[in-house]
């Protein structure tokens, strides 16, 4: 039996992202979007803590920056910036490992808008 292709490592991301952003098409679309500017996974895959993975989301003037511990039982850390009180809610498919997911943020008493991360698997 013959198994799909192989892509390079920038195929590869270029698919993922587009299968993110389909999915996050699903959802609230009238929601900003933050991007992926760094995954330690593909910016630093050499790097010498590889218990966890390091990622950082920013746009639209906030930055999330989340750090992600654990193989079957994740532990999920997030730094909110600009800080203060903030609600975090996880959407994605709890169904199996990977996952796919992405990040809702809401300020309950703040002008700013909720945004949402672009859709990551981990």
């Amino acid at each position: 039996m013959i198994g799909p292709p192989e892509h390079a490592p920038s195929q590869q991301i270029a698919l993922l992202r587009s299968v993110g952003y389909a999915a996050f098409g699903r959802h609230e679309k009238d929601l900003d979007v933050l991007d992926v500017v760094y995954d330690s996974l593909v910016d630093a895959p050499d790097s010498c803590d590889r218990r966890a993975r390091r990622l950082r989301f920013a746009g639209h003037g906030v930055t999330l920056d989340v750090d992600v511990r654990g193989r079957t039982d994740l532990t999920v850390e997030l730094r909110v910036s600009p800080p203060g009180p903030v609600v975090v809610e996880s959407r994605g498919d709890d169904t199996g490992r990977p996952k796919l997911v992405s990040f809702l943020l809401r300020w309950p008493s703040s002008t700013q808008q909720p945004v949402r991360t672009a859709w990551i698997i981990l």
